[in-house]
């Protein structure tokens, strides 16, 4: 574990050895490191040596000795438990056709039945506190409503929860997946909600990428506007150190500028979730990102041509469309009308799972060979 300590030349608190130290002055700006010296730096692992790859090789070698070894010993054990285990069922049959039981409440008092679940899933016990909270706060004003512990109280001396079949637990899981599932789609009530909602949920991402562009120097800018003309939400901009001069001196626009007529496109359009996942808005966007993303692999400005793709697009630059979502058509995004197939693209665009990629140089001259055929 590396062990923080103070650089004696610059004074800044920095990690040594292998993982972090305080980086020297240098001349150069060929990385993030080298134009801020004096910031800790997150070193590289250094080559190995002679000595150290022979000594690693050795390693390597006594390695693969090993792993054939324990393969051979996993493989009879495998074999010996897949025995024990058929011995087992047979013997817990014998007993449950013996006694006049089932089979499960054989293998329960064995022991062999497994209690625990997944954490992560949806427990019985959310479930229920869920149920009772629906049932007692219904109707109920803010400040009248029973609290978390009130509430799980109740639920533990509620008799219709005590022999509950396995159909009304499923009912109540399934409730609360429905619940969960309602709720992160849903949208703010009220405006001053949407508005208190927005501003938290930006400064946390204002730290993340202050953070980000800490670590990796890059430049970011956000700009953020309410949707509509009653949203009290005040517009705003955001960028890391100064990417705003961007704006001012490339662009020749202010970012307040900016963040105004932003302001204004948006409530003088005034669309709702419906309207702006519209087939035209969705047709737009597809294209927009495919366009965007085949410029930045190619490193140059290229219209995608779908009729002829096979030959302009993924023969003479040898770049690949990876990912197209199945039942979807290969086409341009503009002759897709269909709003589910337009909705499945979008979001396969949008997660990166559909994406431009380059071809291999045995892939190209592979595919150059089925051509000729």
């Amino acid at each position: 574990m590396a062990i923080l300590s103070t650089c004696p030349n610059t004074g800044v608190p920095g990690r040594c050895n292998d993982k972090v130290s305080a980086a020297k002055p240098m001349a150069n700006k060929s990385t993030w490191a080298a134009q801020n010296p004096g910031w800790p730096v997150m070193q590289p692992h250094q080559p190995l040596s002679t000595v150290e790859k022979e000594h690693q090789s050795m390693h390597a070698a006594s390695r693969q000795i090993s792993v054939a070894q324990r393969k051979d010993r996993d493989i009879l054990l495998n074999e010996a438990i897949r025995s024990l285990a058929d011995e087992f069922e047979a013997k817990v049959q014998v007993l449950a056709t013996t006694h006049n039981v089932t089979h499960e409440k054989v293998k329960k008092l064995l022991g062999g039945h497994k209690f625990y679940q997944n954490p992560r899933g949806t427990q019985l016990a959310n479930a229920i506190i869920h149920d009772k909270a629906h049932e007692v706060n219904e109707g109920h004003a803010h400040g009248e409503k029973l609290s978390l512990e009130q509430i799980r109280d109740l639920a533990r001396v509620d008799p219709k929860y005590q022999d509950m079949t396995q159909e009304e637990k499923d009912e109540l899981l399934h409730v609360l997946t429905e619940y969960w599932a309602l709720k992160n789609m849903s949208v703010c009530a009220t405006n001053s909600a949407a508005a208190r909602d927005a501003q938290l949920t930006l400064e946390h991402v204002f730290k993340i990428l202050d953070s980000l562009a800490l670590h990796t120097g890059v430049y970011v800018c956000l700009f953020a506007t309410r949707g509509h003309v009653y949203d009290s939400s005040q517009p705003f901009w955001y960028g890391t150190d100064n990417i705003m001069d961007f704006w001012e001196d490339v662009m020749d626009l202010e970012p307040d500028e900016i963040v105004c007529k932003m302001e204004q496109w948006a409530c003088m359009h005034g669309k709702n979730i419906e309207e702006r996942n519209s087939v035209e808005g969705m047709q737009r966007m597809c294209t927009r990102i495919l366009n965007s993303g085949l410029c930045v692999v190619a490193k140059k400005k290229i219209c995608i041509n779908f009729i002829n793709f096979e030959v302009a697009i993924k023969a003479r630059y040898g770049i690949d469309l990876l990912g197209w979502p199945e039942g979807v058509p290969f086409q341009s995004p503009h002759t897709i009308t269909n709003t589910e197939h337009l909705c499945t693209l979008r979001d396969t665009l949008k997660a990166g799972t559909c994406c431009w990629a380059y071809m291999s140089r045995q892939q190209c001259v592979q595919y150059q060979d089925q051509l000729k055929e």
